[in-house]
């Protein structure tokens, strides 16, 4: 599992979901053949599977961490089609019988309904003005849209829990808040 996939599974798992991370859904798609009919099947991996209750939630991380973010060139009907090359990433996005197959997938391994099935896009960062644009985007199809703010946010909430969690994640977050309350300190004695 990637570094950031386990930081937004531990974001996941603070919402209440039990989580597994990289699960692949098989999807039969018919081929560009003209002369007759075939069908291949794909598997599309989902990064982040969270269960509770009352609901699925499917989860495609991208962190871009270092690089330029995610843009609007990786979705149909916001890319200048003639830059786009990045709809491949997003397929899950793109692609309604890729959606479709996947939930499908997810609906029947794990006995939900598909009205109780959710999408989500979990970024760690946008490209300069992209995120505006690809939340409304994705937001009208009704896929939720989970910016770095907001799972810092999330996790941050859950480091300052009095429980024990044995997540690297939050113990890394816990030292950072203990770093700072002991730096406070320290700053406090010496103003005396």
């Amino acid at each position: 599992m990637e570094a950031f996939e386990h930081i937004v599974k531990v974001f996941v798992e603070g919402e209440g979901y039990a989580v597994t991370t990289n699960l692949k859904f098989p999807v039969r798609r018919k081929t560009r053949k003209t002369t007759y009919d075939e069908w291949q099947e794909h598997g599309y991996e989902v990064d982040i599977v969270g269960a509770r209750g009352d609901q699925l939630l499917l989860g495609s991380v991208k962190s871009y961490l270092g690089s330029y973010g995610v843009s609007t060139q990786g979705f149909k009907g916001l890319a200048d089609e003639a830059r786009a090359t990045h709809f491949g990433q997003y397929a899950m996005f793109n692609e309604l019988d890729i959606q479709q197959g996947i939930i499908n997938g997810a609906a029947k391994r794990f006995r939900f309904n598909t009205d109780a099935i959710h999408l989500a896009l979990f970024v760690g960062r946008f490209g300069p003005g992209q995120e505006k644009p690809v939340r409304a985007h994705l937001q009208v199809q009704g896929i939720r849209v989970v910016g770095l703010v907001e799972i810092v946010a999330g996790i941050k909430r859950l480091a300052e829990s009095k429980t024990y969690f044995d997540d690297p994640v939050l113990m890394t977050m816990k030292c950072v808040a203990e770093v700072e309350a002991l730096r406070r300190k320290s700053a406090s004695r010496r103003e005396r």
